[in-house]
């Protein structure tokens, strides 16, 4: 029984990440959950903004400074994000391995999104008018992706160590 479980809870966290002999060994880390429970709200306001930066990008959208104050908006956000990632980073060394490929996914995400939304200021500063055209709006679709891959991705490795833990849990009792 405690073998069937194991072997469907691997098979259910295989699907996300590959586990390893040493991602048994190594012991999860807590602080790693807590960081990205704590980041959750931002990534929902993040996304939340750029899907509101989205739907600007029709051709009857406001001006473009109503755009430039929603981006900076959300680039205070996304540098709130940064900091975090950093933070899931400087514990990375100390967690357990799928922890670590969560955080290198995480963080890959979270630095592509940066390097998006600095894309289309770049692109919005150089082009002072109503922005409704390739590239921008291209940029504001991505932004809207990557933000929603983040919460998903955040959302999946939560529920993967909440299963992880209750995993060990039954197995403690069964054996």
């Amino acid at each position: 029984m405690n073998f069937r479980i194991a072997v469907c809870v691997m098979l259910w966290l295989g699907a996300m990440t590959p586990i390893t002999v040493d991602a048994q060994a190594a012991s999860d880390n807590p602080s790693v959950t807590a960081q990205l429970d704590a980041v959750k709200p931002l990534v929902a306001k993040i996304k939340k903004d750029a899907t509101t930066m989205q739907s600007f990008g029709v051709a009857t959208g406001p001006s473009w400074t109503t755009h430039a104050a929603v981006l900076n908006t959300m680039k205070d956000d996304v540098n709130k994000l940064q900091e975090s990632t950093r933070g899931l980073q400087s514990h990375r060394t100390v967690s357990s391995a799928w922890q670590q490929d969560a955080i290198d996914r995480i963080s890959a995400l979270a630095n592509d999104l940066a390097t998006n939304m600095n894309a289309a200021i770049d692109h919005l500063n150089k082009s002072k008018t109503r922005p409704t055209s390739a590239p921008y709006v291209d940029y504001l679709k991505e932004n809207t992706r990557l933000a929603t891959a983040l919460g998903n991705e955040i959302d999946a490795v939560i529920d993967a160590g909440e299963a992880k833990a209750k995993e060990e849990a039954l197995s403690k009792k069964l054996d």
